[in-house]
C-alpha cells in the first residue's frame, strides 16, 4: 500500500489501492503585460460604467436610458431587456477585467466575445443613425488587434500550433497524393475519372 501524499490527499477510484493524488502543478508566474492592465483597467471601468446605467434604469425606469443615450437602439428596447442586458453586461465584463488581471484565457476570451459585439453594435449604431462614438470604436479595434498578436496568446496559453500542424499534416497527405499521381503519369483530369 502506498502512503499518502504529504497533503493527505487519496484518488478516490483508488482509494482501497492505496492510489496517491500527486498535488497540483503550480503554472510559471508570467508576468503581465502593460497593455492587458491597462485592458483589464478600461474593462472594470466599462463594468462600473454598466452597472451605473442598471442602476439608473432601475431607480428611474427607461426614460433615463432613453434620456442617458439619447434614443437610439438601446431607447427602442423594453425596460426590463435593457435591465437584463445592462446587468449581463456588466457581469461579463466585471468577469473579463479581473480575468485579465489574472492572466486567465477565459478572461481573454470574454474580452475578445464583448469587443465583437462591441464593434457589432457600433458597425450597427452607425449604420441606423449615421453616427458612432470614434473613442470607443478605437478601444475595441485596438483591444482586438493586441489581444490577437502571437505572443500575447502564447501568455495566455492560446496557440494556433497546434491547428497549423494539423493543417500541415493534411496539407502534406494531399501533396504527397499530387505527387503519387503525377509520378503515376496522370493529369488531374484523367485522375478524376
Amino acid at each position: 500500500m502506498c502512503p499518502p501524499a504529504p497533503d493527505g490527499r487519496i484518488a478516490p477510484g483508488l482509494a482501497s489501492a492505496g492510489g496517491v493524488v500527486a498535488p497540483p502543478l503550480r503554472a510559471a508566474h508570467v508576468r503581465r503585460p502593460a497593455v492587458v492592465t491597462i485592458l483589464a483597467i478600461l474593462q472594470l471601468l466599462t463594468a462600473a460604467g454598466y452597472g451605473l446605467i442598471l442602476a439608473a434604469l432601475l431607480a428611474t425606469g427607461p426614460d433615463a436610458l432613453v434620456a442617458l443615450i439619447g434614443g437610439g437602439l438601446l431607447g427602442q428596447v423594453e425596460a426590463v431587456t435593457a435591465a437584463v442586458l445592462m446587468g449581463g453586461f456588466a457581469v461579463a465584463t466585471l468577469a473579463a477585467g479581473i480575468l485579465l488581471l489574472r492572466m486567465r484565457q477565459l478572461g481573454w476570451t470574454i474580452t475578445m466575445l464583448l469587443s465583437g459585439l462591441g464593434l457589432v453594435s457600433s458597425i450597427a449604431v452607425w449604420w441606423t443613425e449615421a453616427t458612432t462614438n470614434p473613442i470607443l470604436l478605437f478601444i475595441q479595434v485596438a483591444s482586438v488587434f493586441y489581444l490577437n498578436q502571437r505572443q500575447v496568446r502564447e501568455v495566455f496559453g492560446i496557440s494556433r500550433r497546434e491547428v497549423g500542424d494539423a493543417l500541415g499534416d493534411a496539407g502534406a497527405t494531399r501533396d504527397s497524393a499530387r505527387a503519387t499521381r503525377d509520378s503515376a503519369g496522370a493529369t488531374p483530369s484523367e485522375a478524376r475519372r
